[in-house]
C-alpha cells in the first residue's frame, strides 16, 4: 500500500478494514504530508491502531525517516488535533474578581487525577466550535454572549518527542453573578458513553498555576496574562 507515494505496511494483527480506515484518517494523511515535506520519508510501518468505536483514535508507527543524511528516531504515536479553552469569569457584583473554571478528571496515562482546562479532540468542525462544545460537555456552560478567541494563531506541540498531538489554545471571558458561579462548583460533566467524568473546580485567576500540572494550561495562563497586558 502507498499514501502520497510513500510505501505503507501494516502489522499482521491489523484487520484489512482498519488498515483502510488508517489510510483514510486525517491524522495519518496529515502526518505523512507534513513529515515528507520536512524530512526524507522512505516508508512507514503501522505497528498498531487503537480504535475509538468506529473512529481511528491512535496510530503507532515506525518510520524510515532521514534528516540531512542522518537517520531519525523512528517511533511516533499519531492522534487527532485537540483544543483547550480557558474560561475566565468576572463576578458581576465585583468585576475586579476573576476566576478560572477548571475540571478535575481521572487520567490513566498520568496515573492520577488531573485538574485542567476543558479540552478535547477537534472532530469534523472548526477549532472554535470544538472549544465551545468541550466547554459545554465538561462544565455544562452554554455560551450565549461571550465569544472564544485564540490565545495563539498556531497550535502548540504537546509532546513532539513521542506524539503528533497539537493543540489550539482558546480563552473566553464570561460574566456571571456570584450565585451562578457558586452553582458551578462540583458540577458533574463529561460524556458517560466515552467514559468521561469531570468535576468542575473554580480557582482564582491569579492562583491558577498552583492548581494544575498540565503544561498547556500553564501556557494558556501566561498567554492570557499577556493578552490582558496588551489590551
Amino acid at each position: 500500500m502507498t499514501i502520497q507515494d510513500i510505501p505503507v505496511q501494516f502489522a499482521e494483527t491489523i484487520s484489512g478494514e482498519n488498515q483502510q480506515k488508517v489510510l483514510n484518517a486525517r491524522l495519518f494523511s496529515e502526518w505523512v504530508s507534513k513529515t515528507r515535506t520536512h524530512f526524507d520519508l522512505h516508508s512507514v510501518f503501522v505497528r498498531d491502531v487503537l480504535m475509538f468505536g468506529s473512529r481511528v483514535g491512535f496510530v503507532i508507527v515506525e518510520a524510515d525517516a532521514w534528516n540531512n543524511g542522518a537517520k531519525m528516531p523512528c517511533f511516533a504515536v499519531l492522534r487527532d488535533a485537540t483544543v483547550s479553552i480557558m474560561p475566565v469569569v468576572s463576578v458581576k457584583e465585583a468585576p475586579a474578581e476573576k476566576y478560572v473554571i477548571l475540571v478535575r478528571e481521572a487520567r490513566l496515562p498520568a496515573g492520577q487525577m488531573v485538574t485542567a482546562l476543558p479540552a478535547g479532540v477537534i472532530d469534523d468542525e472548526t477549532a472554535e466550535i470544538a472549544a465551545i462544545r468541550e466547554l459545554q460537555e465538561e462544565t455544562g456552560l452554554h455560551l450565549k454572549v461571550s465569544k472564544p478567541y485564540s490565545l495563539r494563531e498556531t497550535p502548540v506541540l504537546l509532546s513532539p518527542g513521542g506524539s503528533s498531538e497539537e493543540m489550539m489554545l482558546y480563552a473566553v471571558d464570561i460574566v456571571l453573578g456570584r450565585a451562578e458561579l457558586r452553582d458551578l462548583i462540583d458540577r458533574k460533566g463529561g460524556l458517560a458513553n466515552e467514559h468521561e467524568h469531570t468535576t468542575v473546580c473554580i480557582v482564582s485567576l491569579d492562583e491558577m498555576p498552583r492548581h494544575t500540572p498540565n503544561a498547556h494550561c500553564l501556557l494558556s495562563w501566561h498567554l492570557y496574562q499577556q493578552h490582558r497586558a496588551d489590551m
